[in-house]
């Protein structure tokens, strides 16, 4: 023990002789640490506090687990009614047998609904504000790198209602995108009222996206990577189990409502000989020449992004009315289309079109913020272009044995991995899609070879990094960043810590030094002192009643407030914006209930290396 400790013990020891005034110490010292809160009666009940320590102020895994089930349930209904407010209008009113099939559509019908709901969100959205248009994949990326994950809900409302006007009009875009946004917003939410930490939130928030792909291709595990790897942006023990509880749920939810098929109509496939392992890997070098073109052509149409909304989605909706005079097949989400392309029945020359419209239609959505997806027009693309490579085999080898399915359901893995930099999920999504593991190792060619064409080849990002591409709110987290926002600010933080009030009588300060704080947090001024500037005062003036703690000699270090649910980064970033070295950390928003302190030196010697003694 160190001579300083000594002292301030041996001072203690002298000034506390009796236990009756040991009594009244203690008494007033709860008076001085909860003066406050008398004057403010604190709201928090014995039930509450004890669901803060299980669950929200917590890193326990059951409750995380509980609360990510429930947002799997609720995400999943919501896509539930999202699907079917978007199938059933266009079932109940028009005379098709599916809600994909505008083909059954008169010419006059198909163009009164692309023009009406065109004209629908042109004006829906003339009267919403600028910040509050954000939506889509693009939107939850953003909320997460900037805002801890906290999705507002206005913006959630929208894109639903926006979504279901867009896809039920026939517009060339799909469901998954505005999916995945009400999916994350569905778990923010229920983290934001539930008063979750921000590291868990986030976790909370992804488990929604998981839910959300669940529900919409009825794929679980595909669900858990893409959360992971495309939202998260990372892979951890802590985030699989409430992800992969809620990508389950949302699998639940989904087959009990509309069946355990899934998305598409997949006709038995395999690799017949490892002959066709040369036009696979060729197939994954055009595919990815593809992405590539596709990704170019949104950065090229974002240049429309200054002119007014009735004329980047104004022009959209003419374009896709000109374009689907002659090609129908473009409406819609049109996983009509790409059943019939997994089947062969649709012509070579037939999908060489629709593949040209649906990249020019999909990436002009994706580069002006059309309130709908870009995912499924990607696999629709990536159908078309499988199909292609089908056909041209056959063409090439008459007599051998070749399935084009086959080559489709490659062509729809490789434009997904390597559009949306996915290709984990990619390659998940065709396993289950086809419940056939004879696809993992050509599947793993084409995707792999796909993905290097677009990011080693051209350098490009993901499209979703290209739609961000203007927004200087966002950058891509560096591990450091993404360690400091997945940490708690109390695995930090120092509780060691006592309140006390500014002027402090003796017998109260040798009671103090008895408890061998680490620091003094002055009450109502923001500010800590070192025990051994109390114990030097002490000693210096014996004959002194009271201490006041702003004029005796010490160094004293300011302080600012913050919640106990923030994480590292957080805290980082408001010692950086207020230029000091320590933060109070309170367990309650209305910062009553102290819990501790944290210092910009604790927070650096969490993540900087230190060799282990003796390597």
């Amino acid at each position: 023990m160190n001579i300083t400790n000594q002292r301030r013990r041996a001072a203690a020891s002298g000034w506390v002789s009796s236990r009756a005034a040991k009594m009244r110490i203690i008494a007033g010292i709860l008076h001085s640490s909860h003066h406050k809160a008398r004057k403010e009666p604190s709201i928090v009940t014995p039930l509450r506090q004890l669901w803060q320590n299980m669950i929200t102020l917590s890193d326990n895994q059951i409750g995380l687990a509980g609360l990510a089930l429930l947002t799997g349930l609720v995400s999943a209904g919501l896509i539930t009614l999202f699907r079917l407010a978007i199938e059933l209008p266009l079932v109940a009113f028009f005379p098709i047998g599916s809600a994909e099939n505008f083909e059954g559509m008169s010419q006059e019908a198909r163009s009164l609904l692309l023009l009406g709901g065109g004209a629908l969100l042109i004006l829906l959205f003339y009267w919403v504000p600028q910040d509050r248009r954000s939506m889509g994949v693009t939107h939850v990326l953003l909320r997460m790198e900037r805002h801890q994950g906290y999705l507002p809900a206005r913006n959630i409302v929208l894109q639903w209602i926006s979504a279901v006007i867009a896809l039920v009009s026939g517009h060339s875009v799909g469901r998954e995108g505005p999916a995945i946004h009400i999916g994350a917003g569905t778990g923010s939410q229920i983290g934001q009222h539930t008063e979750l930490a921000h590291h868990r939130l986030r976790i909370l928030a992804a488990a929604g996206v998981a839910s959300a792909i669940s529900a919409s291709f009825n794929t679980p595990m595909a669900g858990v990577i893409f959360a992971m790897e495309v939202v998260l942006l990372e892979y951890s023990i802590r985030g699989f189990i409430p992800i992969i509880l809620a990508s389950v749920s949302g699998a639940i939810v989904s087959r009990a409502v509309f069946g355990h098929e899934t998305a598409f109509d997949v006709p038995a496939l395999n690799l017949t000989s490892l002959w066709e392992v040369p036009y696979i890997m060729l197939l994954g070098v055009v595919a990815g020449l593809v992405a590539t073109g596709y990704i170019y052509l949104v950065k090229i149409l974002q240049r429309l992004g200054h002119l007014p909304l009735v004329i980047r989605w104004g022009g959209l909706t003419l374009a896709t009315l000109a374009i689907s005079w002659w090609l129908p097949e473009i409406l819609g989400i049109g996983y009509d289309t790409v059943n019939d392309a997994l089947n062969g029945k649709v012509v070579f020359t037939t999908l060489l079109l629709l593949l040209l419209a649906k990249m020019f239609l999909s990436s002009w959505a994706a580069a002006v913020s059309f309130p709908a997806g870009l995912i499924g027009p990607v696999l629709f693309i990536g159908a078309a272009l499988g199909g292609l490579m089908g056909q041209l085999s056959v063409w090439l080898v008459p007599d051998y044995p070749l399935s084009i399915g086959f080559y489709t359901m490659l062509g729809m893995g490789a434009m997904m991995g390597a559009v949306l930099r996915a290709p984990l999920a990619a390659l998940v999504a065709l396993l289950e899609l086809t419940a056939n593991p004879n696809i993992i190792m050509p599947g793993m060619l084409s995707v792999v070879i796909a993905s290097l064409v677009v990011s080693e080849v051209f350098r490009l990002p993901s499209v979703f990094q290209v739609q961000l591409g203007g927004n200087v709110q966002y950058q891509t987290p560096s591990p450091v960043r993404q360690m400091l926002r997945n940490t708690w600010v109390a695995q930090a933080m120092q509780s060691s810590v006592v309140e006390v009030q500014r002027k402090v009588g003796r017998e109260a300060a040798g009671f103090i030094l008895q408890r061998d704080p680490s620091w003094l947090l002055i009450a109502g001024e923001d500010t800590l002192i070192r025990p051994a500037a109390v114990a030097e005062a002490l000693e210096t003036d014996p004959d002194a009643e009271t201490i006041d703690l702003f004029t005796i000699p010490a160094d004293r270090q300011a302080a600012a407030r913050i919640s106990l649910k923030a994480n590292l980064q957080d805290a980082l970033d408001q010692m950086q914006s207020h230029q000091l070295q320590w933060l109070i950390v309170y367990r309650d928003e209305r910062r009553h209930q102290f819990a501790g302190v944290v210092s910009r030196e604790d927070i650096e010697s969490y993540y900087q290396y230190r060799p282990a003694q003796g390597a």
